[in-house]
């Protein structure tokens, strides 16, 4: 497997910040489509936690469950651990992996898998690797939730703000934009920057390459694998829960 190139290495620090936002919104629906996962003694596999934002929401949702967090970026895993370990209970329950799916070191059988806004990080192969790693770990009456963010179609995206903040003096803002390169796959190119007084006082350009993945293919992917989807919120979010095909019987 190639080395991990790391694309947050120079926007990790606006990451966190600029991301809290959004996992406001995401929040509920991840927790509902979690809803009776961690009653007992769960296992839960979140794959791509970032700073750990997400890891805290399906802590919340299931207080019982132990959780592997796997974050391969070594800028945003310093932030997550921080995180975990300032906190008494997260620091009891949640372990962090640093290897990238798929040599992740995950835990056999599970009870749930969750994968927000990362799945695009993923090509055609490694997300098959991960149906059939879903597949073969997924304890009976569990479900992965994974997110399609938008665009789902390979296109061009004009630049726009996805967020600010501010935070003493200084004002943090992300824009991003994106260009199509084939019908499966796009490049972002993300601007962070930092203002003071409206103006600019640093600024950080970073690209990274996003495999897209519309609904029905994803439901195509997953019959070969005995999974199937279910959306689950609003579908402005793109969250599903897969589940066993057996579940139906």
């Amino acid at each position: 497997m190639p080395p991990y190139m790391d694309p947050y290495t120079r926007s990790a620090d606006h990451l966190d910040l600029l991301s809290a936002g959004l996992w406001q919104h995401m929040a509920p629906h991840v927790s509902a489509a979690l809803a009776g996962i961690g009653e007992n003694d769960a296992t839960i596999v979140e794959l791509g936690s970032g700073t750990g934002l997400g890891t805290c929401v399906i802590a919340r949702t299931a207080p019982m469950a132990r959780i592997v967090a796997v974050e391969p970026s070594s800028h945003l895993r310093a932030v997550l651990l921080h995180r975990v370990a300032s906190d008494n209970d997260l620091r009891s329950r949640v372990t962090v992996e640093n290897r990238p799916f798929p040599s992740s070191r995950l835990p056999e059988k599970f009870d749930a898998l969750v994968m927000i806004n990362s799945l695009g990080h993923l090509d055609y192969a490694e997300r098959a690797q991960l149906w059939r790693v879903i597949a073969a770990g997924l304890r009976p009456g569990g479900c992965a939730v994974i997110n399609l963010q938008a665009p789902t179609t390979s296109s061009a995206v004009p630049e726009f703000e996805m967020a600010r903040e501010r935070v003493g003096d200084r004002e943090y803002h992300g824009s991003a934009r994106a260009e199509r390169v084939d019908e499966h796959t796009m490049i972002w190119h993300m601007t962070y920057r930092t203002s003071e007084e409206g103006h600019e006082i640093d600024a950080a350009e970073v690209e990274y390459r996003w495999n897209v993945l519309d609904a029905g293919t994803l439901e195509s992917e997953l019959a070969q694998h005995n999974l199937h989807a279910n959306a689950a919120g609003d579908e402005q979010f793109g969250v599903f829960a897969i589940e066993s095909d057996a579940r139906r019987r």
